[in-house]
């Protein structure tokens, strides 16, 4: 993509015209990821602008021949947000929310990553594969932490992942949303790499 190379571009030559153009593109996208593994919009705000300072120093490391830039970010954002998810300060905050955060956010100040809709996708799952990839992907959790935690043999958490993932991709196909499923899969298949 023409943008994607001009981004790439622009930062590796230390712009900030490069940063820009990152934010005017891409910034409503990679927030949705850290909303979804944060479920806090406050840390998630400061996953992103962790990631952005990642991207802008660790620009040299990204290789177009592995991954879009997209691809790329969005698992720099993904970490980032783990990482905060881990940190005792997220902890003590998710431990005292006493509301389901949804109920609050009656107006959402970010458009959740273009319009996709995975929440009501994982939903319409049958429960033991919903709550799996729930979990790893929505929320931050590796599948070692998920079988530990909710004593899960680890084989079975792959199992579900796959077979999850796999009802999703079906599922797509029949709802005949080429550009939806491709890039909801693109998404799902960054979170699944990472």
């Amino acid at each position: 993509m023409k943008v994607d190379q001009e981004i790439h571009n622009l930062i590796l030559n230390r712009d900030e015209a490069g940063l820009k153009l990152l934010y005017s593109n891409y910034t409503n996208s990679l927030y949705g990821i850290a909303v979804r593994v944060l479920n806090n919009h406050a840390f998630a705000e400061d996953a992103i602008q962790k990631s952005f300072l990642k991207i802008w120093n660790n620009i040299d490391q990204y290789d177009s021949s592995k991954s879009t830039l997209f691809t790329w970010m969005a698992k720099i954002v993904k970490n980032s947000a783990i990482d905060i998810r881990r940190l005792k300060s997220f902890q003590a905050e998710e431990k005292s929310e006493s509301i389901d955060p949804l109920v609050h956010d009656v107006e959402r100040s970010y458009i959740d990553t273009d319009n996709i809709d995975t929440n009501r996708m994982i939903k319409e799952l049958d429960d033991k594969y919903a709550f799996v990839l729930e979990h790893l992907y929505l929320k931050g959790y590796s599948q070692s932490e998920l079988a530990k935690e909710f004593d899960i043999p680890i084989g079975t958490v792959k199992t579900r992942v796959k077979k999850g993932i796999e009802i999703l991709r079906n599922k797509f196909k029949k709802e005949n949303k080429f550009i939806f499923s491709f890039y909801s899969l693109t998404l799902i298949i960054i979170f699944v790499i990472l």
